[in-house]
């Protein structure tokens, strides 16, 4: 449905016509019913009122058509009018109830005319023709004699005729602009009804939009989890269990505590993967607030890659609280980035560093593995840029890990560099955390 300037009122419901059907014929009843009442109370212009047959005639034609008035109000309101002026001029006795006839088919021409143009232009040629038409009664002595006022005398400041016209012409303009006024009142009020309709439709797609996009989001997130815990633990549990097989014979400790190792990745895995597939099933809850690592458990992280290489933990600066959401992707970006070393680099050495310095906190993955052709960086805004994934001859190419550490500095407006450096190759994210 539109809603604009160039709105258009819906055609009437089954149950609004079958109201105009009752109410038409109702209106009608009630126009016989005037005229004999009238010839009852001895209305008579004399030879001038026409017989029973014809103001029968004359009730019908200004009542019945408002059986259609909401489905045609335009040809309603002529006919009507047509029929109203005829009866005047034909004497027809009646009690005002051919009045409320062309009312009502004047206020639904304002009301349901879906042509606006149309509706004004009718009801100024009905409003004319009636104003004629009240001008030659008022000027016929037939309707003063009718009336009784032809030589009546008043006590007023002002003659019966005079008092007649301004009484006649003051009712007739207040049913016509009622009629009129509250007509268009209604068409406007049903255009706002329609307006609002509409803008709650518009906002329900919203909000089911809305709620997709957030679904996918959360969705993403739960992927994201899913990669860096799985890709992590198994490439850890992968190196172990090589190591053990090497030192299996020779070395059962050094064995041993490989095997130990793959143990207690298999467990955080299992135990993380817990939560997260938690989410799925508690919609309510977002991924976040299930996770539980964080840069509290840094050194934990980097201590389990141990078996695999030499590694070292360092902390720069004051250590302070971090939000939530910060201290996780600080935890995920370094297990992404020893992921990567584990598998890829071939090296024997990695290095962690977290700074905290005045207005940011920077986190640094250094290894000393084989390094991507040509020796410059990487440097990946939050917003753009294919991030390279060290494959094992030392080239890059695109991967899902490095995708999710963009997505992990872009929530937080930070920066990324990944690339060799003059060691080997290195992850860099700094983030404002002030």
């Amino acid at each position: 449905m539109t809603t604009g300037p160039q709105w258009t009122r819906p055609l009437p419901t089954g149950r609004q016509r079958r109201r105009d059907l009752a109410a038409g014929i109702l209106l009608t009843a009630g126009v016989a019913v005037s005229t004999v009442l009238s010839r009852s109370a001895g209305v008579d212009p004399g030879s001038l009122r026409p017989g029973r047959g014809e103001e029968l005639l004359w009730a019908l034609a200004v009542g019945l058509p408002l059986c259609f008035r909401r489905r045609f109000p335009l040809t309603v309101l002529t006919i009507c009018t047509a029929a109203f002026i005829g009866l005047q001029l034909r004497y027809v006795g009646d009690f005002a109830a051919s009045s409320v006839c062309l009312c009502v088919a004047l206020f639904t021409a304002g009301a349901w005319s879906r042509d606006r143009r149309r509706a004004t232009a009718v009801r100024i040629v009905v409003v004319v023709l009636l104003s004629a038409c009240l001008a030659f009664a008022l000027n016929a002595d037939t309707w003063l004699t009718l009336n009784g006022l032809a030589h009546a005398r008043g006590s007023g400041p002002l003659s019966v005729p005079t008092a007649f016209t301004l009484y006649a012409v003051g009712t007739n303009l207040l049913f016509v602009a009622g009629a009129w006024l509250i007509g268009n009142t209604a068409w406007l009020q049903t255009r706002r009804r329609a307006e609002l309709a509409e803008r709650n439709r518009e906002l329900q797609t919203e909000r089911d939009e809305n709620a997709h996009h957030a679904v996918i989001a959360e969705r993403l997130r739960i992927a994201r989890e899913l990669h860096d815990v799985v890709a992590h633990h198994v490439s850890v549990m992968g190196v172990q269990a090589g190591a053990a097989r090497l030192v299996l014979t020779r070395d059962p400790a050094a064995a041993e505590g490989a095997l130990l190792s793959i143990e207690s990745a298999g467990r955080d895995a299992v135990e993380e993967m817990h939560r997260l597939l938690g989410v799925l099933r508690d919609g309510r809850q977002p991924v976040e607030a299930v996770t539980a690592a964080g840069v509290e458990q840094l050194p934990a992280l980097v201590a389990g890659v141990r078996g695999a290489l030499r590694t070292t933990y360092t902390v720069d600066g004051e250590p302070r609280g971090l939000p939530r959401s910060l201290s996780i992707s600080l935890y995920r970006i370094t297990q992404e980035a020893l992921t990567n070393t584990v598998r890829h680099a071939g090296a024997s050495r990695v290095d962690v560093t977290l700074a905290y310095r005045a207005a940011t906190v920077e986190l640094t993955v250094a290894d000393d593995g084989r390094a991507a052709v040509g020796r410059e960086a990487a440097v990946l805004s939050a917003q753009g840029g294919q991030e390279p994934r060290r494959t094992g001859d030392g080239r890059t190419r695109g991967g899902l890990g490095h995708i999710g550490m963009r997505e992990r500095v872009a929530l937080h407006d930070g920066t990324l560099q990944v690339g060799p450096d003059d060691r080997g190759y290195a992850v860099r994210a700094r983030f404002r955390s002030s």
